[in-house]
């Protein structure tokens, strides 16, 4: 009696309905996920299911770490509600160490980390400084679980880096170069006034809108890095120390308003909103075409010396940039006082226009695109 045949089922396996090639297949991490399988041999033919084995291995998902061990506890935390509460810039930050800590030691277990351990991995970390923000965040959770008698990080401290300056700040000459180079009514220019006149973390830009003006005429936004709130004068009165920068705000309304009317102000062609990454790189892309090493950062920072060069105090900077410290903002209106010290300048008299007279609005009163 002749036995029945059964087809052979390879779990994962794909064939492409146009060209008929084999892949094996799986949508680890909710990504389709490819690899390429020979195409010239039966399903059943042993190199065939050679071939689909190693690579259902290659793409298998890792295994869970044991209970209790730096692997599952890390896990746990970034699943954990508290870690959601946190900014998106920091949780990106800890999700990228903790994988790479989980990547190196997360069969270990959690109850055997101490300090020494932790410093060590500190020092041979790329950004120490991130790491030791991942450990402390991991520390404090397993404390509040209790799966940790005592917090290994306690004591420990960043360490000292190079002061570098961090972003170069924009000077009046690089602000009239680029303004010079590009005219309103390109996108680039469009990124540049509006970071510049906000004084804001690009993160921050590509995200404020018509939605964020209140009836006073006030920008109104909460920053996503702090969740503070800052607060720009958008169509109100400017404040007394800030009267000479009404050029700069004029012409911020009319770098953005070719992009339309919507939700955000630097919205896409697509009306939707711009990635902080692309508005990045444009203005960067944008300043090394014209000999210019700067980033749109510098231009936050930019604000921040123009509104201590016109007289404004800590609290005044601190309200329209968002600024959390005092300590941040009183660089800036130190290195004012040391520069108006030497140049004989009175700090409270001084105003700022950085406004390139050919583009001045012929008329006083502003034109508002909100």
């Amino acid at each position: 009696m002749r036995q029945s045949v059964r087809s052979v089922r390879l779990k994962g396996l794909w064939t492409h309905p146009k060209t008929g090639q084999r892949y094996f297949r799986t949508r680890r991490g909710g990504k389709p996920r490819l690899v390429k399988l020979p195409s010239d041999l039966p399903i059943d033919h042993p190199d065939f299911i050679a071939a689909w084995a190693a690579a259902a291995k290659e793409l298998a998902p890792p295994k869970a770490h044991a209970t209790g061990t730096i692997g599952s506890t890390f896990k746990a935390a970034l699943a954990s509600d508290r870690f959601h509460t946190f900014s998106e810039g920091y949780r990106a930050t800890v999700t990228r160490q903790a994988e790479a800590v989980i990547a190196k030691v997360g069969g270990v277990k959690a109850s055997a980390v101490e300090q020494h351990h932790i410093r060590a991995d500190m020092n041979s970390s790329p950004n120490p400084e991130a790491r030791l923000k991942a450990w402390r965040f991991w520390a404090g959770f397993c404390i509040e679980k209790s799966w940790l008698r005592a917090d290994p990080t306690v004591g420990l401290r960043k360490p000292k880096r190079l002061n570098t300056g961090g972003h170069p700040t924009w000077s009046l000459q690089s602000i009239a170069a680029f303004r010079a180079a590009y005219p309103i009514g390109t996108t680039c220019r469009a990124i540049m006034e509006l970071t510049y006149w906000a004084g804001a973390r690009i993160g921050d830009v590509v995200k404020i809108g018509r939605p964020h003006i209140d009836a006073d005429g006030v920008l109104c936004f909460r920053q996503g890095k702090t969740q503070d709130m800052a607060y720009v004068p958008w169509t109100c009165t400017l404040p007394a120390y800030a009267r000479g920068m009404e050029a700069d705000r004029q012409m911020c309304m009319d770098a953005i308003a070719h992009l339309g009317p919507g939700l955000t102000f630097l919205q896409t062609n697509r009306k939707r909103a711009r990635s902080h990454k692309s508005a990045g790189q444009d203005i960067s892309a944008a300043c090394r075409a014209i000999g210019l090493e700067l980033s749109a950062h510098g231009l936050r920072k930019a604000r921040a010396v123009a509104l201590a060069n016109a007289g404004g105090t800590t609290s005044q900077i601190g309200a329209w940039t968002g600024h959390r410290s005092l300590s941040e903002i009183a660089h800036y209106t130190a290195e004012m006082d040391r520069r108006g010290a030497v140049r004989g300048v009175d700090p409270e008299h001084v105003s700022e226009n950085s406004a390139d007279p050919q583009e001045k609005s012929g008329s006083s009163g502003l034109k508002s695109i909100g």
